[in-house]
Formats: C-alpha cells, sequence, structure tokens
C-alpha cells in the first residue's frame, strides 16, 4: 500500500509539472541550475530569471548581447518600455553628456562637436545653477525678520549746505575775478566706511540692537596760482583793506585750500516687532539714543614772493587753519516696514529721526611770515540738532545663518559747525591792523549724506 501511494504522489507531481511545459528536475530550495531550465517558459524566482527577446526579435539582439555573437542569448540589461528615452549621438552617449559629438554627422563645427548636443548641456548646466541661487525659504512666505549680527561696507557722499561758497581768493586787487574758495572742494565723492550691527532678543517681538556705521573721511585740496603776484585773500577784503593787501597773505603766487572731513555714529535701540495676519507685511517701531560725531579741518594757505624786509630774506606766507567738532547726543524713534516678496526675499524702508544736543567746538590758528607767534582762538557753543534717515533696503536669504542685503542711504544733518563755514573774515590784530577781529563759532550749517551699503546678515 505504502508503494502505490508513494508512486501516485510521483505521478500527479509529475503531470503537474508537465502541464505547464516545464522539466522536472530536483534541487535544493533557493537554488536554480539554469542549464537545467532549457528554452521553455522558466520556473523559479524573478531573480533568476534570464530576459529574452520580445516575441519577433532575433536572439542574438544588440540590446540582449553582443551582435556579433549567434546562438543562445547572453546575459544583459533590457530596456523598460515605459521609461523616456534620452536621444544618443553616433558614439552611444546621450546629448548632453561627456563625450558627445566625437563622431558628430549632423551639422557639427570643425572641431566635430554638436551643436545641439552643447546647447542641451548648456542648458542642463544653468539648471543647477538657478537652483542652487534660489533663495532659502525655510518658514515660508512670513518668516520674521530677525538676524543676530551684521556687516556692511558703507558708501557715502558728502554735500554742503549752499550757504558755505565762502570765497577766498581773488585774481587782482578788488577785482572781484573770485578764482578760489569753499566751493572748490567739495566732498560729494563716495568714500567707504565700516558698519556692524548686533542684536539681542528681550523678550517675544522685541530685542535690542547696538549699530555702529563710520570711519568713512572725504579729502580734498585745490589751489589757484599766477605768474605774478596777483593773488589777495579775504583777509584784506581782497587787496582793499588795507590797500594792497597784507605782505603775508596778499600779492601772492599760489593760494591753496584743503578740506576733510570724517564721521562716526553709535546707536542703542529698543526695537519691538509685528506682523499682519497673512505675514506679507511686517514691520516695527523702535527708540533710543543715538551719539554722531563730526570732525572736519579747512586750511588755506598763501605763499608769496621773497621779502627783503625780513633779516633772514624768507618767503612770505600765511596758514589759516581751522577745525571743528561737531558731537550730538540725543533721542530718536522710527521703524521699518517690510514686504516678503517669495520665502527668503524681502524688500523694505526704514526711517529715523530725533532731536540731538550739539556740542560744537571750533579752534583757529594762523601762523604767519610776520606774526611773532601762532595766533590761537577757540570758541564753545551747545545747539540743539536734528538728524533724519531713511533707507530703502532688500534682503535675500542664502541658507539657515547666512543672508545678503544692500540698502540706499539718506540721512540729513541740521544745525552744525562746519569748518569751511567757521573761516572769520577779519584779519587778526598782530597783523598790524585792528578791525575789531572776536573769535565766533557759526552752527547754522546743514549737511547731507547719502550713499548705498552691501553687506550680509548672520543668524545661529
Amino acid at each position: 500500500m505504502k508503494l502505490l501511494k508513494g508512486w501516485k504522489l510521483k505521478l500527479f507531481a509529475g503531470l503537474a509539472l508537465a502541464s505547464i511545459g516545464g522539466d522536472i528536475h530536483a534541487q535544493k530550495p533557493g537554488s536554480l541550475d539554469p542549464s537545467m531550465l532549457g528554452r521553455g517558459p522558466q520556473i523559479g524566482p524573478a531573480s533568476y530569471r534570464i530576459p529574452g527577446p520580445p516575441p519577433g526579435m532575433a536572439e542574438n539582439a544588440g540590446m540582449y548581447g553582443d551582435p556579433s555573437m549567434s546562438g543562445a542569448p547572453t546575459m544583459g540589461m533590457g530596456v523598460d518600455p515605459n521609461m523616456p528615452q534620452v536621444p544618443c549621438g553616433p558614439d552611444g552617449m546621450p546629448y548632453g553628456q561627456e563625450g558627445y559629438g566625437e563622431q558628430c554627422d549632423g551639422p557639427c563645427d570643425r572641431f566635430g562637436r554638436s551643436p545641439l548636443a552643447l546647447a542641451g548641456a548648456l542648458r542642463g548646466r544653468l539648471a543647477g545653477w538657478r537652483g542652487k541661487l534660489r533663495p532659502y525659504g525655510e518658514g515660508g512666505i512670513a518668516t520674521q525678520r530677525w538676524f543676530d549680527v551684521s556687516a556692511d561696507v558703507i558708501y557715502l557722499a558728502r554735500t554742503n549746505s549752499s550757504e558755505l561758497n565762502f570765497n577766498t581768493t581773488s585774481l587782482g586787487a578788488g577785482s572781484n575775478n573770485f578764482v578760489l574758495g569753499t566751493g572748490s572742494v567739495p566732498l560729494d565723492t563716495l568714500k567707504a566706511g565700516l558698519a556692524v550691527q548686533g542684536n539681542i532678543q528681550v523678550g517675544p517681538g522685541s530685542n535690542l540692537e547696538v549699530g555702529y556705521f563710520g570711519l568713512n573721511k572725504w579729502n580734498n585740496d585745490t589751489s589757484a596760482s599766477s605768474t605774478t603776484p596777483s593773488l589777495f585773500s579775504f583777509l584784506s577784503d581782497f587787496g582793499t583793506l588795507p590797500a594792497n593787501g597784507f605782505d603775508d597773505s596778499d600779492r601772492s603766487f599760489v593760494h591753496t585750500l584743503a578740506y576733510s572731513s570724517t564721521l562716526n555714529n553709535g546707536e542703542i535701540n529698543f526695537r519691538r516687532r509685528w506682523s499682519e495676519p497673512s505675514g506679507f507685511f511686517q514691520g516695527s517701531a523702535l527708540m533710543g539714543v543715538r551719539y554722531l560725531d563730526i570732525d572736519e579741518q579747512a586750511k588755506f594757505t598763501a605763499r608769496g614772493a621773497f621779502d627783503n624786509t625780513q633779516l633772514n630774506n624768507s618767503l612770505r606766507f600765511l596758514d589759516y587753519t581751522t577745525n571743528t567738532q561737531n558731537s550730538l547726543v540725543g533721542f530718536q524713534i522710527g521703524g521699518d516696514l517690510w514686504y516678503n516678496v517669495i520665502p527668503g526675499v524681502k524688500v523694505g524702508i526704514e526711517a529715523k529721526t530725533g532731536i540731538y544736543n550739539n556740542r560744537a567746538h571750533q579752534n583757529t590758528a594762523i601762523f604767519a611770515n610776520s606774526l611773532p607767534n601762532t595766533v590761537t582762538e577757540e570758541v564753545l557753543a551747545n545747539r540743539a540738532a536734528y538728524i533724519t534717515q531713511f533707507a530703502p533696503q532688500a534682503f535675500y536669504r542664502l541658507n539657515h545663518s547666512w543672508a545678503v542685503r544692500g540698502s540706499y542711504q539718506f540721512m540729513y544733518i541740521d544745525n552744525l559747525a562746519l569748518a569751511t563755514g567757521n573761516f572769520n573774515a577779519l584779519p587778526p590784530n598782530d597783523l598790524g591792523i585792528n578791525r575789531g577781529r572776536v573769535p565766533k563759532i557759526n552752527t547754522d550749517s546743514d549737511v547731507i549724506y547719502q550713499g548705498f551699503t552691501a553687506g550680509a546678515e548672520y543668524t545661529w
């Protein structure tokens, strides 16, 4: 009985395998001998199946083996008909990849390169660059405006008020032919400085910020010359008081005027930020204290011929130097408004204004060939001054920590003592004529600074 049952089981198993056209072969589980499968349909795990050519194609099709070979198909990778096909060049490489066009059979340049393949490569490279330059948009369109520290290069030009066109030299006595004055030494060129700022969060939406900008320094000088001693100065009312001027400052060959100015600014502000519900617009209000310092120097010099009345027969000369220092300390208010263009890109504007006490200091030194000692004068005054500043800005975030920014800066300051506005037209009494010269200081000048900044912000 046992033999009969075993024979029946073997018979039924053989019929089942034969019904699907396969050969019966005993093997261990998980193993497969391809030589036993023959050329019919194959049974076994998918990982062991050898792809064959689609119906109607020769067994030695090139994509399944070497077309130079004949006989049984070789193992190889098949092509998924559902995958998009990339056009290839004559060298078998896809256009846009290394090796394109070595055997170009279309319109080619003299090196055998395909223009179409080159254009494809450039498009791919540009697409990669565009992805790298895309702003960092984590947080979405309503990301709060914030940074921990920033540093900028600040370029500013300086413009004096129009009333400071003070004439210093005329060609000829009493001629009104003015050839040199403070308008000849403008400081309206851009000069570079440094701006830094640090923020400390002190509450929800609130922060304390400490900032500095400055180190900008402007210099300009010019001169007037004559082949004859015919230059006259403001000290003699251009050669009229006294007649024919002074020996030291008039009847000169060369007059020179030099002007310099420096700017430094420091601030401590408390800022409270806000955002409208959708987050497209954000802004802040601030209040704080500000210190601004403007130091200037204006120097007028005259050089004449040898003076035979002197024991050493020395050159006739005069040096007139005026220095002013403006130290402004006061309270300011302001704020900013930002629009979120896309995640990682913002544009906005900031404005600040305040009233300050200007501790203005003026000192003058006059040294001349006929003077036994240097004439010095010093005057100090306190005056209310005003500062108004606004700055359109743009912000572009590179990654979580770094962002770049730029701005246009405009700052107006009123009630200053500028060096070119503090020349005293009356001569010192030591020159021999007493016309009632009294030391004084002029704090009625104003100045405008404008330019641009470029820098970076860091957030940790």
